[in-house]
């Protein structure tokens, strides 16, 4: 049963102006949604992209401007912040998810009674008829028809904690999945989600992909998460000075796109600069202002000098001081295990630290990787197994815990601890000069901390620890809540510290542009060790048969150039299934269509109530086969090639 898509947007956002106090955020901008937009927000900290997501939400009000939204238009906005009720339990909160869906259906059910009950061909009928056409396709957007299993795929995906938990007990991240959970399972018209890949696992962030994929509505959200733009979205949204710029495709679209727009700008910024230096050249030779000419020249002067050069953003870096030189022996742990509560978190790792390596440590959610870090440190004493740490080793480490602050102490208070001035390889730096440096002015670091976004309190949080110095560098999860430009300034930052790193991380494109090693929780506390990034991880997973057992502890050479000589090729029993998938879509596509033509009959609806869900449910299962032998092809297919 079909319905025809209206080409009406699903939002429209008109010259809207949002001010915080006298400072405007969002400056005259306008937007478009509409069905089928897959549209990523991204932009530095503070620019308003958690504001515009409010306002097209409904949760925040503009100064200026009109938000136009379809009628009937149903939306979910998942915040930074979680708003569930703490009183609610796991379970309670993913069973209010579904209330709309559930009203859906109730409404679904009822239309189809009054089907059963009215005269064949009568106005009524057709009314009905119309109705339930609307509310099935409605219930296909929010794929209502299975709520349970709903719940229990969303669940297993996230790493839920049980159902019967209170939210009031759960910790931030556990409490941040159900958050996203619960909104997922809205399955509304259009998903809004900030930053919906933070404190989630990269299994479960390559679940998200494969679900906003498949997802019936549409969806605008915010993230830094490089690979998931690259993955999910089909139109990048970028904020800067309060404007919006707006490229077509996924990220590696946007970063050719803004490259050619930026060369545009310097070309017409040089052109600026060189028609003003022949203009003043002129104006300097005495040109009288006589004629309406002359006149018209100096007015078009004046012109280009108020115009000014397009609009940069200030450059900025970490300051980490020189570390002191690490000797023969950095680190070794040897057969190391360590279990908390009863639970084995992980047994038997081995790791012998060089010089250069940096170290990507990955895994799902409570696996125990942060453990891991503190063991390696000597922070924990692991039960089994032992760590030597040299005697010229330094650790700096940047743990996932943000200090406690007073919300109304200032951003200088909080980073200076009442000091003026860092001592920094011999340099003294002033506290105020360094926060400028850090993309706060004068006037801002002044500014109470309870100001500030996500994002930028985290990036101070990450400044002012990475002052502590030392030579071998240990983050747990360091991407969290940053942006673009400065999750690149950290990789830089790591990349040119001459000293090691050990890092815990979901973000796929941090770990594969730093790390030379590995190591990567799976299931049954086994800890596979691998020389390479996350990307040879994934190649060496590909490698390995379904049915050979995995050893606890194993090093893997680098899989690049093994992998460009020799790519996995077809089996024979896949040449087969290629050479016939072509065939068994079409049949598939054509038992679709037969079973939409029996549901479209007038006569549907007036027989058995049973029948009819029968025959709903063969649609319904009929496209999912459809589907799932279109992905097949496409994973034969880029075998093949």
């Amino acid at each position: 049963m079909s319905v025809s898509k209206t080409t009406d947007p699903l939002l429209n956002i008109q010259s809207v102006w949002k001010n915080f106090g006298a400072q405007p955020v969002l400056k005259g901008v306008s937007l478009t949604v509409h069905e089928g937009d897959r549209m990523g927000f991204i932009g530095r900290n503070g620019t308003g992209k958690s504001t515009l997501l409010k306002i097209m939400s409904g949760v925040e009000d503009v100064n200026e401007g009109a938000v136009i939204r379809r009628q009937g238009l149903r939306l979910a906005l998942l915040r930074q912040h979680c708003t569930l009720d703490p009183a609610l339990t796991v379970g309670e909160a993913l069973d209010g998810a579904h209330r709309q869906v559930v009203d859906l259906l109730a409404r679904y059910h009822a239309a189809l009674d009054g089907l059963a009950h009215v005269d064949a061909g009568s106005a009524q009928q057709a009314k009905l008829a119309r109705e339930v056409e609307v509310l099935h396709h409605e219930l296909d957007i929010a794929d209502g028809w299975n709520l349970d299993q709903h719940i229990r795929q969303v669940s297993a995906a996230l790493g839920l904690p049980p159902p019967d938990r209170r939210l009031a007990t759960l910790s931030g991240g556990e409490l941040r999945r159900v958050d996203l959970a619960a909104t997922l399972l809205t399955r509304p018209d259009m998903l809004l989600l900030d930053e919906p890949t933070n404190h989630i696992d990269i299994d479960s962030i390559e679940w998200m992909e494969r679900f906003l994929a498949g997802y019936a509505g549409s969806c605008v959200l915010v993230t830094h998460d490089r690979y998931f733009l690259e993955r999910v979205a089909n139109r990048i949204i970028e904020l800067e000075f309060g404007h919006l710029n707006a490229y077509r495709g996924n990220y590696d679209d946007y970063l050719e796109q803004k490259s050619a727009r930026l060369e545009r700008e310097a070309q017409a910024e040089t052109s600026r600069q060189a028609i003003m230096r022949r203009e003043l050249a002129w104006v300097r030779r005495g040109a009288k202002a006589r004629s309406t000419k002359q006149k018209a020249r100096i007015q078009r002067f004046d012109e280009l000098v108020a115009q000014g050069p397009p609009e940069r953003h200030n450059e900025f870096a970490f300051e980490i001081p020189s570390p002191r030189r690490l000797g023969k022996s950095i680190l070794e742990a040897e057969d190391v295990s360590k279990s908390y509560g009863g639970k084995v978190l992980f047994r038997n790792v081995s790791l012998l630290l060089t010089q250069g390596m940096r170290v990507g440590i990955v895994g799902p959610n409570g696996s125990g990787k942060t453990t891991l870090l503190r063991v390696l440190m000597g922070l924990d004493t692991p039960d089994t197994g032992k760590v030597v740490v040299g005697e010229s080793t330094e650790f700096l480490y940047a743990d996932q815990s943000h200090e406690e602050v007073d919300p109304e102490t200032t951003i200088l208070q909080h980073v200076s601890n009442g000091n003026d001035y860092f001592d920094v390889d011999s340099r003294r730096i002033y506290v105020p000069t360094y926060l400028e440096r850090f993309l706060f002015d004068r006037a801002a670091i002044h500014m109470p901390m309870k100001n500030l976004s996500g994002g930028e309190r985290n990036r101070i949080d990450l400044a002012k620890k990475l002052l502590r110095g030392g030579n071998v560098l240990v983050f747990d999860e360091p991407t969290n809540d940053l942006d673009l430009p400065t999750l690149r300034v950290l990789e830089e930052s790591i990349e040119n510290h001459p000293g090691c790193a050990i890092m815990v991380s979901h973000d796929r494109f941090f770990l594969d542009r730093l790390c030379t090693h590995m190591l990567v929780f799976e299931e049954e506390e086994k800890v596979v060790q691998l020389a390479g990034n996350y990307e040879d991880y994934l190649a060496y997973r590909q490698r390995i048969p379904i049915e050979a057992p995995k050893p606890e502890v194993r090093e893997v050479k680098p899989a690049r150039r093994e992998r460009a000589e020799r790519p996995r090729k077809l089996t024979y029993m896949e040449k087969k299934e290629l050479e016939g998938i072509e065939g068994h879509i079409l049949a598939a596509e054509a038992e679709v269509g037969r079973l939409e033509a029996l549901a479209n009959d007038p006569a549907f609806f007036q027989g058995d109530y049973r029948a009819a869900q029968e025959g709903l449910a063969a649609i319904a299962k009929a496209k999912e086969r459809v589907a799932h032998l279109y992905e097949r092809w496409a994973e034969l297919e880029k075998l093949a090639e």
